[in-house]
Formats: structure tokens, sequence, C-alpha cells
């Protein structure tokens, strides 16, 4: 765990960076403050980044546990092991962001300037966070995916958040929720960082009343037990509560991992009516078997050269050059299976790489041409398939949903739809998927298709294109004897069907190895050992390197493996490399190479009209179905995040269930309606921004083997990602509206109709930009980490700059500008005043607050102090909110054109594929 975090330097340095602009942008607002309300703002913000961090690098665990139940079926490590290793292992990144935005905001701000005062402060944050982390940790133990996972810490951090003491006062918080409140360790830490400060010398001055200034302040905001302010001893009590909890919360894990295993569902089970069996029967009766249902599209055989290929890389320290590809020559011919093998780190897959157009790094020189003429990138992308070691398809879709999507955007538009569908028939028979047809794809997480049917789906995926050639990276790796004749069979019928057939082969069985037709073979630094036909039961290429002085190959020995040791020996008296040279097998491939170059064809020329096979309106309604079905078919991504939205709706709304619609508001009941109205729309965003982060994840990098295939470009997916995101946006919205507005009693007297729906669009809007902003951020940059981090930075200035931790009137400088560029301010404004404006329901101020001044009421003053709803709306904002829809709208449709450009953009331009 310690070695990997050491290692991960570029999420060290943006977390490092994280931390800092969080720190700054927290501690310039506050610089120096003197308002006492500030440092409750200010405590609050140092909590919420500490959950947000603890919540965005908790799903990474559920990746970590399939690590752990393979360690521990092996047995190496119990799950006690694994937890305390887990615990211990977190605490220096803990520690670091805790000392880095604990420090800036500590003394920016100028809270109490004493070292015990500061330890306690920096303390408090680092057990709180350890606290969170192995709380989200427990979900981690038993969630079967990492959208669940989400969803589940961001309800946690929700409840957390609303019963802190900070949204709503403690002593506000209804009877029948009181119970959350001295369970919450939010608000364990809340209070202790609270009295630390408010108890300190700082505040040690007596009032008229007897009472310091901080007991005076703490108990004005409700943090008080049995009538006086909580004291210092609530510090140790915090630490007490907080410390048990963290080892609670440890065990728990452990046994969790020990008792619960997350284990994934087989959709290939007997319940699926799914018999492997029946996939195949006798591997020696298939040897010439044909599928029944074949049906062939017309192809143009396409043989490819290749000479002089030399591809260089940068070294990864310093700036010289590592060649690792050194001049390969050879050429791949229809109705050829060929294999490229080597030792390790011979280049087998580089040079594979190199001729398919997958390499988007390093220099490449040399000459490939395809039947004779220059390799074209649009046209070449037209007639191949690629098929990954590791494949990335949707899980949400079956198998033949999955080839159909395959074969209607690569097949020319002649072709009809009967005969695609008889064609993809052809397909699934001839890589023995009909059985598997309506089965679902499924992951890892939540189980589907084995590895080798996943094999086996991958290869069908681009024959149902129709290829001319066909790359495949490693097919037999990972499969068993059995698994792998399967997938070679197949490849040896397409190749019979005048296909070309390029596959790098690892360790290859002597039944595999011997279906392949030509080999070429490199040695470590891309140099070309052997080229040509391995000749029946390879007796060529065995013939070829006896000659050379090879051992000779023992009875029953694997040419293969034979071969592989034969070119690695250390002690050979032939150097392999410059004996091929001027071998006959290297004059017969120069031969071949010079035969192509020769007056290649014109009819023979590779060239389409369009970069694309299907227009791009077909493109753009097939990419919008698949992403629909994709969608209405994840419930742990839309079901469980509809069901939250109800959950929290209620939740905030029946904090108001014993004084709903009074004739007069008490100022804490319509502050306390401010504070639940901006928790609503940030813990929805909070929700919505991580949930879409895992989800778009998949979808981008599905993207990016489709665009590797010719099949789609980026305006069909950003335009699809939008259209498919917005029905659940909608939906969750009106859900939440309705349910929230109606629990509470805000449903408006004046004009009913049109206030609730400018409530739900600015709530709306809201969702949006979280989402959108979410897909953005996950294209553009690599991992799921560093998204998870700009998510946070989103998170963290949307909410501190929206209107109520720091009220528009306090941002001076720079930063007053500052709610011009965060959409939550826009959204706060929006959701207030479609509510509230021209309120004139009565508001009774509490003696002695802000408002009660504002309203210029005085001791003096005998009837109670009284004001209006749109009073206390130009107090609390500072007469910065004013009724202006249409700016309000024209604003935040900026920000989601923003979103919606930045994704495509990153689509377009960013490419985050390991090549």
């Amino acid at each position: 765990k310690l070695l990997n975090w050491r290692r991960d330097k570029k999420f060290l340095l943006v977390n490092t960076i994280k931390n800092v602009v969080m720190g700054i942008s927290v501690g310039a607002v506050f610089y120096q403050t003197e308002i006492h309300a500030s440092i409750f703002g200010v405590f609050f913000q140092s909590n919420l980044f500490i959950m947000l961090g603890a919540m965005l690098s908790a799903p990474s665990q559920i990746s970590d546990r399939v690590i752990y139940f393979k360690h521990y079926d092996s047995n190496f490590f119990g799950a006690s092991s694994y937890v305390l290793g887990n615990s211990i292992g977190m605490m220096p990144q803990v520690f670091m962001d805790v000392t880095v935005i604990g420090t800036i905001i500590y003394w920016m701000v100028g809270l109490t300037a004493a070292a015990s005062n500061f330890f306690i402060f920096l303390a408090s944050l680092f057990i709180f966070s350890l606290t969170m982390n192995q709380m989200l940790s427990v979900f981690a133990a038993f969630a079967k995916t990492k959208t669940i996972m989400q969803s589940m810490s961001a309800g946690v951090i929700f409840v957390q958040l609303l019963f802190c003491g900070f949204l709503v006062n403690p002593d506000v918080i209804p009877v029948y929720y009181k119970f959350i409140y001295w369970w919450n360790p939010f608000a364990w830490t809340y209070r202790a960082l609270l009295v630390n400060e408010f108890r300190s010398k700082d505040y040690d001055e007596i009032d008229d009343s007897g009472k310091t200034l901080g007991e005076t302040i703490l108990m004005s905001q409700g943090f008080e037990f049995q009538d006086a302010a909580f004291g210092n001893e609530w510090i140790a009590y915090s630490f007490a509560y907080l410390l048990p909890f963290f080892i609670l919360c440890v065990c728990l894990n452990a046994v969790l991992l020990n008792y619960v295993r997350a284990d994934t569902q087989d959709f290939t089970s007997d319940g699926n009516s799914m018999k492997e069996e029946s996939v195949t029967q006798s591997l020696a009766s298939e040897e010439g078997a044909k599928n029944d249902n074949e049906i062939s599209i017309p192809i143009k055989p396409v043989t490819l050269t290749f000479r002089d290929i030399c591809y260089d890389v940068t070294a990864s320290k310093g700036s010289s050059k590592i060649r690792l590809l050194d001049n390969v020559n050879g050429v791949f011919r229809p109705q050829k299976m060929t294999a490229l093998m080597g030792s390790s780190g011979a280049g087998k897959t580089t040079i594979m790489d190199v001729i398919a157009m997958r390499k988007n790094t390093g220099s490449i020189t040399g000459e490939i041409l395809v039947n004779g003429f220059p390799q074209e990138e649009d046209a070449f992308r037209r007639v191949t398939g690629y098929v990954e070691q590791f494949d990335v398809q949707a899980p949400e879709l079956t198998v033949r949903e999955t080839v159909t999507f395959s074969a209607r955007l690569n097949l020319e538009s002649s072709v009809d739809t009967e005969t695609m569908e008889q064609y993809v028939n052809s397909v699934l028979g001839t890589l023995e998927l009909t059985d598997l047809e309506n089965c679902l794809v499924g992951n890892d997480e939540e189980g589907g298709l084995t590895f080798e049917q996943r094999k086996r789906l991958s290869v069908a995926i681009e024959l149902a294109g129709s290829p001319s050639i066909i790359f495949l990276d490693e097919p037999t790796s990972g499969l068993d004897a059995r698994a792998a004749a399967i997938v070679v069979k197949a490849l040896r019928r397409i190749a019979d069907s005048g296909r070309t057939v390029i596959a790098t082969i690892h360790q290859p069985s002597y039944m595999i190895f011997e279906m392949f037709d030509e080999l070429l073979l490199l040695a470590k630094g891309g140099k070309t050992v052997f080229f040509g036909d391995l000749g029946e039961k390879c007796a060529n290429l065995v013939d070829y390197f006896e000659t050379l002085g090879a051992s000779p190959i023992e009875a029953g020995q694997n040419p293969a493996n034979w071969m592989l040791s034969v070119i690695t020996e250390e002690d050979s008296s032939c150097n392999y490399i410059e004996a091929f040279k001027s071998s006959q097998s290297c004059i017969e491939m120069m031969n071949l190479i010079e035969e192509c170059l020769i007056e290649p064809k014109a009819e023979d020329e590779i060239k389409f009209p369009t970069k694309f096979a299907a227009s791009s309106w077909k493109r753009q309604l097939l990419t919008e179905a698949r992403f629909r079905k994709i969608y209405f078919r994840s419930p742990a991504y839309n079901l469980v995040r509809l069901s939250l939205s109800i959950v929290i709706a209620f939740i905030l709304g029946s904090m108001f269930l014993s004084d709903r619609k009074p004739s007069k508001y008490e100022e804490t009941t319509i502050s306390s309606f401010f504070a639940t109205i901006f928790i609503s729309f940030i813990i929805t965003g909070i929700l919505a921004i991580n949930s879409v982060l895992p989800v778009m994840l998949k979808l981008r990098d599905s993207f990016y083997r489709h665009r590797a295939s010719g099949m789609l470009g980026p305006n069909s997916i950003a335009l699809a990602l939008g259209a498919a995101e917005k029905w659940f946006i909608v939906l969750s919205t009106i859900l939440f509206c309705f349910t929230f507005l109606s629990t509470a009693g805000l449903t408006p007297e004046n004009r009913p109709v049109p206030r609730f729906i400018a409530f739900w669009g600015f709530f709306t809007f809201n969702l949006a930009i979280y989402s959108y902003f979410g897909q953005m951020f996950m294209c553009l940059v690599p991992s799921m980490r560093i998204a998870q981090i700009l998510a946070a930075i989103f998170v963290g200035l949307n909410n501190f700059f929206s209107g109520f931790i720091v009220r528009p009137q306090y941002l001076y400088g720079l930063f007053k500008y500052t709610a011009w560029i965060t959409p939550g301010s826009y959204v706060y404004e929006g959701l207030i005043l479609s509510l509230f404006s021209g309120d004139t329901r009565v508001v009774v101020a509490k003696t002695g607050s802000e408002f009660y001044k504002y309203l210029k009421c005085t001791a003096d003053t005998t009837d109670r102090c009284e004001g209006t709803v749109e009073d206390y709306i130009e107090y609390f904002f500072g007469g910065k909110y004013q009724v202006n829809n249409g700016l309000t709208i024209g604003v935040l449709t900026l920000f989601l054109l923003t979103s919606r450009i930045g994704t495509w953009l990153a689509l377009k331009y960013c490419n985050y594929t390991s090549t």
C-alpha cells in the first residue's frame, strides 16, 4: 500500500495542488476575519473537504478488493491483516492532506495563535479523516459496484452534513433526529473545533451576562449542553468518541471481508439456459466443421507489405532515444494466419500496433503498403479489425446486441438489413456464440461472460465489420488449452474465408502453433530472427534453425518453445539475426515485397468516398439507442440515484414537519429553510458528479476502441451522452422537488405552478451541470483518481462560493468575482427567489441577531421585532439577490454549453489508451 502510494507521483502532485488551492481559497476569503459567523463556515468547509476526499477515494477499494480476494484464496494473508495494512497505509496521505490544507486555513483565517490550539485543530482533522475513510471502507467491503458504493457514500455524507450543527443549529434539530446528531462523527469533530477556538484566550472577556464572549457565541448558535456552552472537556470527548469509532469500523470492515464476499453473478449459468458444453463438442470432431448458417459479405483481399520499419521512443529518464523496432520487413497475405512471436520485450505487439496504426507516441519510420499502395489512415481503418488483449465492452448489452452494433456501423450502406442480420448470425456461429447470443456481456464486478467467451466476442465484434485484415493481441493468453483451441480454430476459419489474420502469440501449445501458416520471429531490440512459412508440422521452421546449428528438437517437444529457447541461448555460436539476413527465407521475403511493389493494379487500391461506413445521422441514432439501452439497464446507476433523490428530499423536508406553513416564521426557521435548500442542490450535485465518473470511464474507453476501428467520431458520442443522461436528470429532479417542497410545506400559495416550475428548472440546471461537468472531467484526464480530484475541486469551490457559506456581500477584492464564475451561485439565487421573492409573510427576528439589528430594533422596542421574508432575503444576501431569471438562465446555459463543448473537445483530441 505504501509502495503504491509513494510511486504514484502524478496523483501526489495533483492532490497536493488541490489541497493548496482549496486551502488558499478558504484562507483568502476569510483572511484574518473578525466575523464570528465566518469561523463557523471555515470549520464546516474544512471538514467538508475531508469528507469529499474520503468519498472520492473510497470507490478504488472496490478494485483493490478483487486483488485481496485473489491473495486471500492463495492464503497470502487474512482480512484483518489486509484491513490493518490499508488503515496504516492511508495515514501518510491523510497526514499530508490535513497538514497542507489545515495549516494554510488556520493561519490565513487568523484563528487563535497558540501552538496547543493549532495542533488540536490538526489532530481533530486527522482523526476525523481517518474515521471517514474507514467508515466508507466498510461499504467497499460489501458493495457490488463502484456506483452503488458512491451512492451509499453520498447518502452517509448527506446525513452527516445536515446534522453536524452548522446547516441546522443543534437546538433546532427535531427531537426525532437528535440521535443522528449524537452519532454523527462530523458533529463531534465540528463541535471540538468550535470549542477549541471559542473557548480559547482570544474569547475569554466577560460580557454583561457574566459569560465569556466565546460562551455567548456558542450558545447563540445552539452549541450548549444542560443550559451551558460546551466546555473544553468536549474536545477530549471528541477524541474519546472518534478513536473507538475508527477502531470499530476497522473491525467491521475485516468481519465483512471475511464473511460477506461480494461474489459476481454468472449470467451464462444454466439459469439462463446456457450450456457451455454445447458450445463445442469434441475438438477433434470439429476439425473440418463448418457453420451451417455461414454467409459471407464480399471483401477485397489485402496484402500488407512493410519494409525497414523502425520505432523509437524517448527514454523515461533523460532525452535519449530507445529503438524498439529495428528495420523489420515482412508480408502479410490473404488466407494466411501469421504469428508474431519473440522473447519478452522483443516488440511483437509493438510491430503489430505500428502496422495497425495504433501507436500514438514515438517516432515511426519505414514504408507500409496496402496492396502495393501507401497506407492511408481512414481507408485502412475501414478494412481492418483489431482485437485487444483486454477489450472493453458495454456490460449492459447482450452478445447479439454488441455484435449487431458493430455490423451496423461497419458494413457498407449497400448491405440491406436482412443480409446484415444473416451475416451477424453467421459471425455468431463462426465464433460459436449462438447459444450465448441473448446473454449479457457483464463485467468483473457483477459477473457475466467468462474470460474465454469475451475473447470470442471481441473477435466477433471485429469480424462483424467484414474486415479484410484482423489483428489480434495475444488472443490465447489467459485461456486453458480447450478455450484457446476454440478461439484459434475460429481464426483459422476466418483466414480460410480470404482474410489476412495476424496475431501475437505467447507460449502456444503445439496444436495451436501448427494452425498458423507463417511466422515473424523477433529478438530483443525488435530485430528479425525469422520470417517465412512454417511448413507442415512446423518442418520449415525446425529445418531452418537446425541447419544453422541449433540443438536438434527432441521428439514430442513443442516447436514454439524449442524455437524461443534456441534464439535466447547465451552460449550459442550463431548470430541468428545476422544469419537471417543472408538466408533463403530472407531472400524469398524480399522477393515477395518486391512483387507487391511492381505496378499494383488500380482496382486493388483501398479507398472509400467517406471516412465512416455509416452516415452521420445513422451513427447518431445508433449511438443514442445504444446509450439509452445501457442507461436503462444500469439500475446501480439510475435506480439508486432516483431512490436517493426521494429519500434525501423527504429527510430534508421532514425537518419542518412539526411546523408546516406557519403564519409567522421564526428567524431560525427561515434560516434553516435557506440551509436545507442549499444542502439540497449541493448533495444531489455531489451524488451526480461522483456517480457519473465510473460510468463515463467505461463509455470513454469503449469510444476509444470504436474510434480506433473507424466506427465512430466524437460528435456522435458527445451528443449521445447528453441525450441519454437528460431523461434521468429530469425525472430525478421532478421527484426531488415534489417530495421536498410538499414535505417541508414550501409549496407556494401565490402563483404556485409558475414558482414550482421555476424551482424545478433551476434544480434541473444544477443537476445537469454537475453531471455534464463530471463527464467532461473524465474525458479530460487519463485516470479516475485525477478526475475525482477535479470533481472535488469543482464541488468544493461551487459549494464554497454559492452564497450560503460565504454570503455574496462578504466577498471582497478578486473573490467578489468568484460568484460570477460559480454555477452554484446562480442556482442558489434562482432557487431562493423562485420560492420567496415578493413574500410578505412575517419573520420574527431573534433578539440581538444581525437581522434584529438590520431591522433597527433595540432593547427599548416594546413589540416583537418583525420583518418580512423579502426583508430577510435582502438582509441575508446583502441586497445581491434580485429577480432576473433571463440573465440567470442565460448564464447557466453557458455553463452547460461549456461542459458539452469541453467533453466534445476532450473526446476529439485526447486519447488515453496505453499505446
